[in-house]
């Protein structure tokens, strides 16, 4: 039932190899929170990879904060 998730300055770095598996798990797990409202991710880096990570989310939010995040044209496309 969690309406609100703050992960900013979280250790996702889509720049390592090893990181696609572990953003494909939080997104599973991200995907898991139906009732998700607000998610904060500022400042990770998270460049091109905004629809991967946020693509199963089952509704949709009221509030993204992106602050610091270096996004790319395909991540607005996304939005």
């Amino acid at each position: 039932h969690l309406l609100s998730l703050k992960l900013p300055y979280s250790n996702v770095d889509v720049r390592r190899p090893a990181t696609d598996v572990g953003l494909r798990c939080l997104a599973a797990q991200l995907g898991r929170l139906n009732q998700l409202k607000e998610l904060n991710l500022g400042s990770s880096r998270i460049s091109g990879k905004l629809r991967q990570l946020l693509g199963d989310l089952q509704t949709p939010l009221e509030s993204l904060e992106l602050a610091f995040c270096y996004l790319l044209p395909g991540d607005f496309t996304f939005l």
